[in-house]
């Protein structure tokens, strides 16, 4: 079994009514194995609403939502072979924490499966209780007028243990839906907008003060990567990739603010941050000797099943910029 990561220690209808943020962020980790899939039963039904004819190539979406032990929720969806189960708990507009596990499968408009090993595995078949209903998630916009979603149930097998038990779940029936996925945007996480994305009417402070701090440790397969950017709002964003296995393994936090919690001169020569949770302790970005920046401090932050995993330290690649109007 290798180690993770290969490193050191969701006006017109709202049908698609699952959280979004665990789906984006497996769909970011698997995005070189997003392909087209053929439903043609599914299509010809759902494609009716645009006035029918001949089935065409479309990209099905299926998925469902439980809730696992110790409050965690577990969204498992699926795109042609790419089939991903997403934990996360307690998670806001303001902040948040999930880890998606990604296993290649089979999937389809009539359900769909993948072997997830030592974390369990799927085996569903889908049935329909409803006919397509058009529209996109709220806060989404674009792609034409949203998704045709198909609401029913699945039947078969759902089995899911999390490292060290942490969260688990098993069914044999729940409630899901059948997606033909649009090309719409939205935002980050469910009723709340990116903390990346900043609001137009924000007021902005001095474009001396508005800075990016990125830090980088990419080791083989697997890396972590710390963001932190200050302009209308100040926000954090971490993300860790790697493998366990055969199954790919990715975790994010994010968090929003104050514009206190992070410091920096306008020379771009140091730059301090203290996020709040899931983020721990502090991180400075200074010059040393002969000019080289050293990245150090206390910042962790802490994903579903992986615990606290330190953001600091002499293997990461630092980047720091000013913006300016």
């Amino acid at each position: 079994m290798s180690r993770l990561g290969h490193i050191p220690p969701r006006p017109a209808r709202c049908v698609r009514t699952l959280p979004y943020i665990v789906r984006r962020t497996a769909n970011a980790f698997a995005v070189t194995a997003l392909l087209v899939v053929i439903g043609a039963a599914f299509a010809s039904a759902a494609l009716g609403a645009r006035g029918g004819g001949t089935p065409e190539r479309v990209e099905v979406e299926p998925r469902f939502e439980l809730t696992g032990s110790n409050g965690y929720s577990i969204l498992v969806s699926a795109r042609e072979r790419t089939v991903t189960i997403g934990v996360s708990k307690d998670s806001t507009a303001k902040a948040g924490s999930s880890t998606t596990y990604v296993a290649r499968g089979t999937a389809g408009p009539h359900g769909f499966a993948a072997d997830f090993h030592q974390f369990g595995r799927v085996d569903v078949r889908f049935h329909r209780t409803s006919k397509a209903v058009r529209g996109l998630p709220p806060g989404c916009f674009g792609g034409d007028g949203g998704a045709d979603t198909i609401q029913g149930y699945f039947t078969g097998t759902v089995e899911f243990e999390g490292e060290r038990d942490y969260a688990s779940v098993k069914v044999h029936r729940v409630k899901g839906e059948m997606v033909l996925p649009p090309t719409e945007r939205c935002p980050l996480v469910e009723g709340g907008a990116n903390p990346f994305l900043e609001d137009p009417g924000a007021e902005l402070p001095p474009a001396k003060t508005r800075m990016t701090l990125q830090a980088v440790n990419k080791a083989g397969t697997g890396g972590l990567v710390f963001v932190s950017r200050r302009e209308g709002n100040t926000a954090f964003f971490a993300e860790r990739f790697g493998t366990i296995g055969r199954i790919g393994i990715l975790s994010i936090a994010y968090a929003v603010g104050s514009r206190q919690s992070f410091v920096s001169d306008p020379q771009v020569s140091y730059g301090k941050v203290r996020p709040p949770k899931p983020f721990f302790g502090t991180a400075t970005l200074r010059r040393g000797a002969g000019g080289k920046r050293i990245w150090s401090g206390t910042l962790a932050a802490s994903f579903p099943g992986q615990g606290k995993v330190g953001l600091t330290g002499a293997e990461f690649h630092t980047t720091f910029s000013r913006s300016f109007p």
